[in-house]
């Protein structure tokens, strides 16, 4: 009896001890069966477009067509007020033009893409002819004019190389002869040598009414080996300044990807015309490529078919660069004469390397590009006074523009 009343009265001690723990891990069960539902909800709205971080209402045509359901459509007053259902980056981006009618990039790339070349500058290599540099091109007569940047072919002539050019829906390259080129803009013109031959050809356009934000289009063959790879952007930056081989250039920044192989490549506009011939890029940031704008070298081009080169251009036969104020201990800011050519406009002026330049032609110096911006108001022969301050004096000296023809390359 005393054994049986033991052993009952522990068994109901345990019964009370474990009792709390039972009910602790019913409710915990509970609580993880109601996450586990409503995270299934979540889930299966996320996946299915109704609610997530990124939303979107599938659909939905414009703010009449918009109902409050179960759809996931979004509801009309949970729409922000300048929200606009109908708006369109590609449209917003680009410069309309009551007299043009705007294109998508797939019309573009159908437009531009035949008239698209891949250059290739081939040498030998162990008996066997090779691509040695590549680049790109576009054709902008039937007769087969092709431009393309002159760094992209520079070497042929002093290494004896061949150009061969693949054209669009052409089964074999076709041998390429340089007309012409121009280190000052970098621009070089190639004849396609293919006789009674018609070839497609681009539009050029006026990159003087080109704005920052502009939609733009790319086709190039980078690393020599992509041909025909479309890029989109828009225009990020007008008349940055570049120096290249010792000219200052003023370019269009695009972040229309730009990679080796897309030198002397299109840059489109929305309207399918050509607008900058791309040239540079830094490789050292993302989304910074720069084109030459085509209004600055259509004469270039012009002169280069008509004469082989660049005929009655203004030359000065001297490379001007600024300095910064502080740049270096006793540096005076100021746009300073670094490099004069010898025999050139400047050397016969009385220039010299260091001359701070504080006039031309009347025109107060503050940057290199002011320098340009003279020289390219006036023709060969033209004399202009150049005021330069050389060891604490002020100097005037009379400069007669040269013709770029005579400069030394």
């Amino acid at each position: 009896m005393d054994n049986n009343q033991y052993y009952g009265t522990n068994n109901q001690d345990k019964r009370k001890k474990t009792s709390p723990w039972i009910s602790v891990f019913a409710i915990v069960t509970i609580c993880a069966l109601l996450f586990s539902a409503v995270q299934t909800v979540f889930i299966f709205r996320l996946t299915t477009g109704a609610y997530g971080n990124m939303t979107y209402t599938r659909g939905m045509n414009n703010r009449d067509d918009i109902e409050d359901d179960s759809s996931g459509a979004v509801e009309t007053d949970r729409l922000s007020a300048v929200a606009d259902p109908e708006f369109s980056l590609e449209h917003a981006a680009s410069v309309t033009d009551p007299d043009k009618e705007t294109l998508s990039t797939t019309e573009i790339v159908r437009l531009v893409s035949p008239a698209t070349v891949s250059v290739y500058v081939m040498g030998e290599v162990y008996g066997q002819s090779t691509p040695i540099y590549s680049g790109t091109g576009f054709i902008i007569s039937e007769e087969g004019y092709v431009v393309t940047n002159m760094h992209v072919i520079e070497d042929v002539e002093d290494n004896d190389y061949e150009i061969i050019v693949a054209v669009p829906g052409f089964d074999r390259p076709i041998d390429a002869q340089i007309v012409g080129s121009d280190i000052q803009t970098d621009i070089a013109v190639l004849k396609l040598m293919s006789d009674d031959q018609s070839f497609p050809y681009v539009t050029l356009g006026d990159s003087d009414v080109l704005q920052v934000g502009e939609l733009v289009v790319a086709i190039g063959n980078p690393l020599g080996t992509l041909e025909g790879t479309v890029t989109v952007g828009v225009v990020s930056a007008l008349n940055r300044e570049i120096n290249n081989n010792g000219y200052t250039m003023k370019l269009i920044q695009t972040d229309a990807s730009i990679n080796s192989g897309n030198s002397g490549g299109p840059l489109i506009n929305s309207f399918g015309e050509v607008i900058g011939v791309t040239n540079a890029k830094i490789s050292s940031a993302e989304g910074l490529g720069f084109a030459i704008p085509i209004t600055n070298v259509r004469d270039v081009i012009q002169s280069i078919i008509n004469y082989g080169y660049v005929a009655n251009r203004p030359w000065l036969g001297l490379t001007a660069g600024n300095i910064a104020d502080g740049a270096y201990y006793g540096a005076i800011a100021g746009v300073y004469c670094a490099e004069v050519e010898r025999g050139g406009p400047a050397d016969r002026a009385g220039m010299r390397s260091g001359d701070l330049i504080l006039s031309f032609d009347g025109v107060e110096i503050g940057e290199s590009g002011d320098i340009i911006d003279v020289r390219d108001s006036h023709v060969p022969g033209d004399e202009v006074e150049v005021i330069v301050e050389r060891d604490g004096h002020k100097l005037q000296l009379t400069l007669i523009i040269g013709d770029s023809n005579d400069a030394q390359t």
